[in-house]
């Protein structure tokens, strides 16, 4: 997990303000939304928790193991995110914690009503193309974040803790931006496990998966899907946030990614993931991933 995905610390709370060492709570409340940030000193075993309220929990610093009901534990670490309905119990342990390296996690909690008005308006003035409309899908709660989700979790956090006398008006209008790029992502998640109710977005991922190593374009992608190029791009950017080809690129980088853990070849990688310059490749494989290929490699 490259650091343009992990979510900035925010200040640890002073020793005097601290009432415990196992999920020290500090807490600020917005019209709809609170910001409630966890500090714990010691290792410790299932500790409860749970909101009223969506939640969105994003881990900054250390490590906890996650039990959620008719959910195999997990480790909870930086760089993921969990979004969970309200009244769901988890039980929490710390195996690492201590007063030297605390763990650091956040609970965004939202009301019903902020994210409903949020996923009104997008159903009403942006309806998905031959599918459902939008709505957070239960089944895809955790996730990895993108750079774009992190660069977003990062600014409302420092509008929520800031003393802005606009900061509800801030702090809505990146809600706002936040929630449409988790949909995006949870779609993404959805079409690259075969689970997209948009069976377009399927199709074409199935033909970049066969041509990966063929030359694609923008004109072939549309006699694919049967769409103008206006259609398919719209549909990509509006469900998955991103356009027709530089999904293909993803798809590419997604492919390298797993030949070079089989090979461990940069050259061979770069060919076999459908790109025909290696120095490109590398170049775009950095930008993306955070690291070289060569680097990639050594880090597995």
């Amino acid at each position: 997990m490259g650091d343009r995905t992990l979510i900035h610390t925010l200040p640890f709370s002073r020793a005097g303000e601290l009432s415990t060492l196992v999920e020290n709570r500090r807490a600020f409340t917005l019209d709809s939304l609170e910001l409630n940030i966890y500090e714990t000193y010691r290792v410790s075993q299932h500790v409860p928790l749970c909101f009223d309220d969506l939640v969105m929990i994003n881990m900054i610093q250390g490590k906890k193991i996650m039990h959620l009901e008719n959910v195999k534990a997990f480790d909870y670490l930086p760089g993921q995110m969990m979004v969970l309905p309200a009244s769901v119990a988890m039980h929490i342990d710390f195996p690492e914690a201590t007063l030297d390296q605390p763990t650091q996690c956040t609970a965004l909690t939202i009301h019903k009503e902020k994210i409903a008005a949020v996923l009104d308006y997008l159903n009403e003035f942006y309806p998905k193309e031959h599918v459902n409309q939008w709505g957070l899908d239960p089944d895809f709660f955790h996730l990895y974040n993108s750079t774009e989700l992190a660069d977003l979790v990062n600014k409302l956090f420092q509008i929520i803790i800031s003393e802005n006398p606009l900061k509800d008006v801030l702090a809505d209008l990146t809600f706002k931006e936040l929630t449409i790029r988790l949909l995006q992502s949870q779609s993404l998640i959805a079409l690259k496990i075969g689970k997209s109710p948009n069976k377009v977005l399927l199709h074409v991922q199935e033909f970049i998966q066969k041509h990966i190593t063929e030359k694609i374009s923008i004109g072939l992608l549309e006699r694919t899907a049967h769409m103008s190029k206006a259609s398919l791009t719209r549909m990509f950017n509006r469900e998955l946030g991103l356009s027709p080809m530089e999904y293909v690129i993803q798809q590419r980088i997604e492919k390298a990614k797993k030949m070079l853990l089989l090979t461990r070849n940069v050259k061979e990688s770069c060919y076999g993931a459908g790109f025909n310059d290696v120095n490109y490749f590398v170049r775009l494989f950095k930008s993306r991933v955070g690291m070289t290929p060569g680097a990639f490699v050594l880090a597995r």
